[in-house]
């Protein structure tokens, strides 16, 4: 069995408590790239989101907690990932609106989405992000958004995301991150 390791930590005057362990990304502390979106995230009022790529659970138990109007689904392919996720929804009290499911990028759901966001693995490449951004375009509901956040793979974004949407902005820069929201209009 593989230790686990707690994190604790306020964002925007919101305390988060996770279990993590070895193997997932950022195992002991909430790193800052995904800070930095979580400091700048554009949260709908209402309706659906996707947390892809969910590791332990960060962003999208940090959405539940700052909107209880809202439903979430978590998505990841790791299946420790997803276990630790499903313990996190749990200890943070949103397993009434939060589901954590195992899936690659969107595919295990046919669920339409307000919005979607990531802190992607960009270790997948290009190809990754292909099909995150076409995935995105399918499962995204007219006038929805996806926001992510990346490690000086702001371009390769643009690119491969342009391709579906017409409206990509860089919300801000930090420490090499780029906080990027892509709107479907």
């Amino acid at each position: 069995m593989k230790a686990i390791e707690v994190v604790l930590d306020v964002i925007n005057g919101i305390p988060l408590s996770f279990h993590s362990s070895a193997g997932v990304f950022s195992k002991r502390k909430v790193d800052t790239g995904t800070r930095s979106l979580l400091e700048n995230l554009v949260i709908p009022k209402e309706g659906l989101v996707a947390d892809v790529g969910c590791g332990y659970g960060p962003i999208g138990i940090y959405v539940a907690l700052s909107n209880p109007s809202l439903r979430v689904v978590m998505m990841d392919v790791d299946p420790n990932a997803v276990k630790l996720a499903k313990k996190n929804v749990e200890i943070n009290g949103v397993n009434d609106r939060v589901e954590v499911i195992k899936s690659d990028v969107l595919s295990a759901t046919d669920l339409k989405f307000d919005a979607i966001f990531s802190n992607p693995p960009l270790s997948k490449g290009v190809d990754f992000l292909r099909k995150f951004a076409k995935c995105a375009h399918e499962k995204l509901k007219d006038e929805g958004h996806v926001q992510l956040v990346v490690y000086r793979g702001e371009e390769n974004v643009k690119k491969e995301f342009s391709q579906f949407f017409g409206n990509i902005t860089v919300v801000k820069r930090v420490k090499g991150y780029s906080i990027i929201l892509i709107k479907k209009t």
